[in-house]
């Protein structure tokens, strides 16, 4: 999707790489992976010098891999600075020399952390990093809680909730988050089927509505601009 804003191919400016799949060209600037991949090149590189900036998203699920990250990052951080000054203090010094080394920085993002833990955890950070906080709701959101909670079949009472969503509350947007790709393309094989006659759009998992925005789902009484998304 960042490729495609860009207008460019694949792995020319913006790329990715994950377990068993890469698209990454020797010119790339912007490169998207997961945490393992990380970590593996910090074991080949642990200046990680082919990086200026590293963004870390959604560091609070707090998997074994996102602490280990976490830790290194942190001393991996001043240990690039302090390289970075002793170059500097040498006698024609410059950036552009072969070995040079430059000062990383380190972005972490989440939606739900705890930013104390990181904030005043002089052992992880001896210097308090800068704290920027973004409002994550522009707009009303009202919140509206199941009677019962479903602990089997989670999908089903899923689908339930938006068809009524969709049938009984004003015009918007339905968003629903699922454990995995097959409880996606299942939910949306199910709308699909109760919402859509012959030439009608669908609803879209959310790695394909980057790709169509109009992911439409018709319904009754509320006009054709709702849109569901499962992510």
């Amino acid at each position: 999707r960042v490729a495609a804003e860009l207008g460019t191919p694949l792995g020319q400016l913006a790329g990715y790489q994950v377990r068993y799949d890469r698209h990454v060209g020797p010119e790339a600037r912007l490169k998207f992976m997961t945490d393992g991949i990380l970590l593996r090149e910090l074991q080949e590189d642990f200046l990680l010098r082919r990086y200026s900036v590293l963004i870390v998203d959604e560091a609070h699920e707090r998997t074994l891999n996102t602490d280990l990250l976490l830790g290194l990052l942190s001393r991996l951080v001043p240990l690039r600075r302090k390289l970075h000054d002793q170059q500097r203090s040498q006698p024609g010094y410059s950036a552009d020399q072969p070995g040079a080394v430059h000062p990383l920085k380190l972005i972490i993002m989440s939606a739900t952390l705890r930013t104390e833990d990181f904030v005043e955890n002089k052992r992880l950070f001896p210097r308090a990093p800068p704290l920027i906080q973004v409002p994550a709701r522009q707009f009303p959101v009202t919140v509206h809680f199941a009677r019962r909670t479903e602990l089997h079949d989670y999908v089903g009472a899923a689908y339930r909730k938006v068809c009524r969503i969709h049938k009984e509350l004003p015009p918007g947007g339905v968003l629903v988050f699922l454990n995995g790709q097959r409880e996606v393309e299942y939910l949306c094989a199910k709308l699909r089927q109760h919402f859509a006659p012959a030439k009608r759009r669908h609803p879209l998992p959310s790695h394909e509505a980057a790709q169509d925005q109009h992911g439409n789902v018709p319904g009754a009484g509320v006009g054709p601009h709702a849109k569901a998304a499962a992510a």
